[in-house]
């Protein structure tokens, strides 16, 4: 962490912390990180990298998952639905780019079906009244 601090702009180091507060708050898993603007600008590829690091290190913490302590952040690259995706993987996944196609796809089909389960609850929201769209 004091890596990070030194090596980081302020802001980033913050951001990210309270970014890492927010997962260990959740219980960790997924969570939905809702940034504003000027947070969005500060959340940058190296930032994104690091969180992942980070989560890696924390769940490495968990008995039986002493080896996510070895995992690296690996480029997904983009889907059709999934852009500039990251995942944190053993080394030998990382080195497999079939297996990284793979893993891309997966979450790529889980970005469009969340997309669509988005859409379904804000068309409900509409016609029940619920939402001003």
């Amino acid at each position: 962490m004091e890596t990070l601090r030194v090596r980081m702009p302020q802001q980033q180091f913050d951001l990210l912390m309270e970014v890492v507060r927010e997962y260990v708050k959740a219980g960790g898993g997924r969570f939905r990180l809702d940034l504003e603007p000027e947070e969005r600008a500060l959340f940058t590829e190296e930032v994104q990298m690091e969180l992942l690091n980070l989560l890696g290190l924390l769940g490495a913490m968990e008995p039986g998952h002493e080896d996510r302590a070895d995992h690296v952040v690996a480029r997904l690259g983009d889907g059709e639905h999934a852009r500039a995706a990251m995942s944190l993987v053993p080394p030998d996944v990382a080195d497999d780019p079939e297996k990284l196609r793979a893993l891309r796809d997966k979450l790529d089909d889980r970005q469009h079906q969340r997309r669509e389960d988005e859409q379904v609850v804000e068309g409900i929201a509409r016609a029940s009244g619920m939402s001003d769209a």
